[in-house]
């Protein structure tokens, strides 16, 4: 009878292995049929929620539920709320079908991901993403025609996938935050210290992997993406990719630190050498052939604030902001003086205009599980793990840097790859225990409390924090948005730290069974 069962076990795992590859195969399908549409075909979701649901019974939805899970179960509550307030249903229709696939999969890498084997195959995949990534900046990239002239040349030399594919050329500020998080995992992937190397040899199935090939890819994949975010001449992805790969630097080797008064003293000759030798002098030099952005972008911050003071609950709508800006702020005295904005200029505000502060606090929530979840799983991993999970939040960090001067709004084409990176970390995370074996481990659960139940508790937990937060947020945005904006992020990191800490009390038991089998 118990041989019965296990064989049974077996060829319920095999399914859901099966389903999964399945549905990671038609999600990435249909997420490359919309960039190039912007539309899903009915059938194709249909079939995706079909394999989902087969999934679900198979081996569970929530089976392998992270901090993540509730803060995601709420984003997606918000999706039909958010499309019937769009003043332009379709053009957040399309958003809602780019955030839909990149749930689906950013469950499903969580589900595969699931002991160390996976680990090499991960890791090549994700320089596989960075040099498709690269390859769109170099000939997808809508290259400005201002700028520093060498650049300018070089960007005009390349051929155009648009020549072929008419409007598929990528907005270079779009294009520089995608490249923006590839940088620092690179350079953490290249001094691992042999790492990757000896993972290898532990699998006789993979020890005829050109080992040899490994650091010379990456650096020409680290060399290509470089590259291309010269070329997109983005300041904020710049910033951000220098302060990623700096950071990834100073985690490996305190000493690079000296770069930091080094770093400063050459800022103060490059700014009394440059313009009137003024700070304001240097910073209009920046801002030579970028149409001012900087006193731009504070215009546009406030007139953005003034929306969210007056849409703090649904927003705008996804992508709505060019139908809401015209009949807000253009003259209808002088219409031929008017004009329109797409995009807030900042990621935070972006979330905040387009889905309200409620949508605020969950964005800021991931970012902090996100991270509370990298600081716990780094405790007991591999030296393998701790690679890839120091190139994973270097390379969160610089994209949210570049997010202070840009905006990448809910649901753009290449936002899967802040996705794909928080479904990284969390099946880290979740599956710690089972990134230090070979195989994985047999569930066990605690006889106290069935874990049905306690995922039911958890994300009840998590969703009624996010209401009383939200509720708090929104009682304070007509006494002054300023303090509900400030609040709605605080509440962000509240929501994450609750939803990290409570995920340690409900599922200690499988946590202490895993660290035991370490020790």
């Amino acid at each position: 009878m118990l041989s019965n069962d296990h064989d049974l076990s077996q060829k319920n795992k095999k399914l859901a292995s099966l389903t999964d590859w399945v549905i990671l195969t038609l999600t990435l399908a249909l997420y490359l049929l919309w960039m190039l549409r912007d539309d899903v075909p009915l059938p194709g979701l249909l079939l995706l929620g079909a394999l989902w649901l087969a999934s679900i019974f198979t081996s569970g939805f929530l089976e392998n539920l992270s901090p993540m899970h509730p803060t995601i179960l709420a984003f997606i509550l918000l999706l039909p709320v958010n499309y019937l307030f769009s003043p332009s249903p379709q053009l957040t229709l399309v958003k809602i079908y780019g955030l839909i696939l990149s749930f689906s999969l950013f469950f499903v890498i969580i589900r595969l991901v699931n002991f160390r084997r996976n680990i090499p195959l991960l890791v090549i995949a994700l320089v596989a993403l960075a040099l498709g990534a690269a390859l769109l900046g170099l000939f997808a990239t809508d290259f400005p025609d201002r700028g520093l002239g060498f650049i300018m040349r070089f960007a005009q030399m390349l051929p155009r996938i648009s020549s072929v594919l008419p409007g598929a050329d990528i907005n270079k500020n779009t294009m520089g935050g995608a490249l923006a998080f590839f940088p620092p995992l690179l350079v953490s992937l290249l001094w691992d210290a042999g790492a990757y190397k000896r993972m290898l040899a532990r699998y006789p199935r993979l020890k005829k992997v050109p080992v040899s090939l490994y650091k010379p890819l990456i650096l020409i994949v680290l060399g290509l993406v470089l590259l291309a975010l010269l070329l997109t001449q983005s300041r904020g992805a710049w910033l951000g990719t220098a302060v990623g790969i700096f950071a990834v630097l100073v985690w490996k080797d305190k000493r690079f630190l000296i770069a930091i008064p080094v770093g400063i003293a050459f800022l103060f000759v490059v700014i009394s050498r440059t313009g009137d030798g003024t700070l304001g002098g240097f910073i209009a030099f920046l801002d030579q052939g970028q149409d001012s952005s900087i006193p731009s972008r504070l215009q546009i911050w406030a007139k953005v604030i003034h929306l969210i003071r007056d849409f703090p609950l649904t927003g705008i709508g996804l992508d709505a902001l060019g139908q809401v800006y015209p009949v807000y702020f253009n003259s209808f005295l002088f219409p031929e003086y008017s004009s329109t904005l797409f995009h807030a200029h900042n990621t935070l505000l972006s979330v905040a205009l387009e889905m309200g502060l409620p949508a605020l606090i969950l964005y800021v929530a991931l970012l902090t599980s996100f991270t509370l979840m990298a600081k716990r799983a780094w405790k007991h991993a591999r030296t393998i793990n701790r690679v890839l999970m120091m190139g994973l939040v270097c390379g969160m960090l610089a994209h949210q840097i570049f997010g202070i001067m840009d905006a990448y709004t809910m649901g753009k084409s290449l936002g899967v790859i802040m996705w794909i990176y928080y479904a990284i970390m969390s099946a880290l995370f979740v599956h710690r225990g089972q990134m230090i074996r070979s195989k994985p481990e047999e569930n066990h659960p605690d006889p106290e409390l069935p874990k049905a139940a306690r995922i039911r508790r958890y994300v009840l937990i998590g969703l009624a924090g996010w209401l009383v937060l939200t509720f708090i947020a929104l009682s304070l945005n007509q006494v002054n948005i300023f303090v509900a904006l400030g609040l709605a992020l605080a509440s962000g990191v509240a929501l994450g730290w609750i939803l990290n800490h409570t995920h340690r009390f409900f599922f200690r038991s499988e946590q202490s069974h895993d660290l035991l089998n370490k020790s």
